[in-house]
């Protein structure tokens, strides 16, 4: 069986998306394409905060529909790694990889990061507080969870969808974009799969860079 060289991964707000993206496709020498980018696209087009285009989105699924586009024409690409919500669900074909993680690592990270990295500030709307960052997160989980099962039938947060399930919460970003890369390996060779779950075990730590 001949399978497609395309890595989508999603997962958890804080699970570290981007970065396992970027440290994968460089592993691989793929093309990384992130489906933040496009939203942040859609922002300047249309003139919107994050918290604006989410409010509106709940209602209003043409701005949904223009990241998506965006998305549906990457089935085309070879040698790509995407980070995307739904790129599971578009690039059926693709390995499909998950990060999960606590929430209340989730938010740790979220706002240390809020804190370190202006230029990510307007992603937590006066998330003054760890209590502040984990209301909005989950209240953003919540949100996406509703807005695509209303407009697709599909949970983008159940990880029985995926390939490769990864519990980042001990993983460091090294580790995680390797664990990426081994099972994709395997994946490619392989007739047939079976999702594989891939969690450090207590007792064990990386340190987060």
């Amino acid at each position: 069986m001949r399978r497609a060289t395309i890595i989508t991964l999603s997962g958890k707000p804080g699970s570290g998306k981007s970065s396992t993206a970027d440290k994968v496709a460089e592993l691989l020498g793929y093309t990384r394409y992130s489906s933040g980018d496009f939203v942040r696209t859609v922002l300047r087009r249309h003139k919107l905060t994050l918290a604006e285009f989410n409010k509106r989105a709940a209602r209003n699924h043409h701005l949904d529909d223009e990241i998506d586009e965006e998305l549906r024409k990457l089935r085309d690409e070879k040698d790509i790694v995407v980070d995307a919500r739904l790129g599971f669900y578009w690039i059926p074909e693709s390995f499909k990889v998950y990060l999960d993680l606590d929430l209340d690592v989730a938010t740790a990270r979220i706002f240390k990061d809020a804190v370190a990295n202006a230029g990510r500030n307007s992603e937590i709307a006066g998330g003054s507080s760890l209590n502040d960052v984990q209301k909005q997160v989950q209240s953003r989980l919540n949100d996406e969870k509703r807005r695509f099962q209303s407009m697709y039938g599909v949970n983008p947060y159940d990880s029985k969808h995926f390939d490769l399930v990864i519990n980042t919460a001990r993983h460091s970003p090294q580790t995680v974009a390797l664990t990426v890369f081994d099972h994709y390996k395997k994946w490619q060779r392989s007739n047939e799969w079976r999702q594989v779950h891939s969690e450090v075990p207590m007792g064990y730590s990386f340190d987060q860079d």
